[in-house]
């Protein structure tokens, strides 16, 4: 990211946000999908070379898992890699794109706070100054080649007892972490994007884990369609560490 950040401190239910303007985290209309268990890999369909995405209008049952894919509740190494199914809505095809995605989570580094740039209030400047700013980059890979517009799947900060951490960091600038959006088209087997969720926390309780938890292994929130089919979610975080 560039230019200068505006930022606010925003209260949560058990902590704070450390956010700038940097375009965003709004959730589009429907759910996004994936995390997984032990690391395991499927085999990449035979495509075309240029698959054209195709969007089911309606949702018609549960995103479920596959052989071959990571299994609810694993704990991975860092560095290991899951392979989940992903399901979004589509606002420009008007439907849900499905598909298989590798998601590796590299180890966690840290800064102190004060190093992060940017034009935080007064607030929030204080808050990075009295904490370490931890990171992680995240390389995802398309599995099953086909078409899959994505937004950023979400990744929990987690203490070493496994407890989340509240407090996440939203605009600014961090020496090697840049958060990307996905490449456009996001197509073919093997297609690789890079991206990186970071987090504050104080020095005293650093961030030692990262969890994945996207349906099936949570649950879809309730303003998304595939909040309907909760009763089959919900089975367990893929956790790196």
């Amino acid at each position: 990211m560039s230019g200068v950040y505006r930022a606010l401190v925003i209260a949560l239910a058990a902590g704070l946000l450390v956010a700038g303007c940097s375009g965003g985290d709004d959730n589009p209309p429907p759910t996004a999908a994936p995390t997984a268990g032990t690391p395991a890999v499927t085999p990449s369909p035979t495509l075309s070379p240029t698959p054209s995405p195709v969007a089911t209008a309606s949702l018609t049952g549960p995103l479920l898992l596959t052989a071959g894919m990571t299994r609810p509740g694993a704990r991975l190494r860092f560095g290991q890699k899951a392979t989940v199914p992903i399901r979004q809505y589509n606002p420009r095809l008007k439907g849900y794109l499905e598909g298989v995605l590798g998601i590796v989570v590299q180890p966690i580094r840290s800064i102190p706070g004060s190093q992060v740039k940017g034009a935080f209030d007064a607030e929030s400047a204080a808050t990075l100054k009295r904490s370490r700013a931890y990171y992680v980059k995240i390389i995802i890979t398309n599995e099953s080649g086909n078409a899959m517009p994505l937004e950023p799947p979400q990744f929990d900060g987690l203490y070493a007892d496994g407890k989340l951490s509240y407090t996440m960091l939203i605009g600014g600038e961090l020496p090697g972490c840049e958060e990307a959006v996905a490449p456009d088209p996001f197509e073919g087997a093997g297609a690789r994007w890079v991206t990186c969720d970071r987090w504050i926390s104080s020095p005293s309780k650093p961030i030692r884990q990262v969890s994945y938890h996207e349906v099936p292994y949570g649950v879809a929130p309730d303003a998304f369609a595939d909040s309907k089919f909760n009763r089959r979610y919900g089975l367990g975080p893929i956790t790196w560490y």
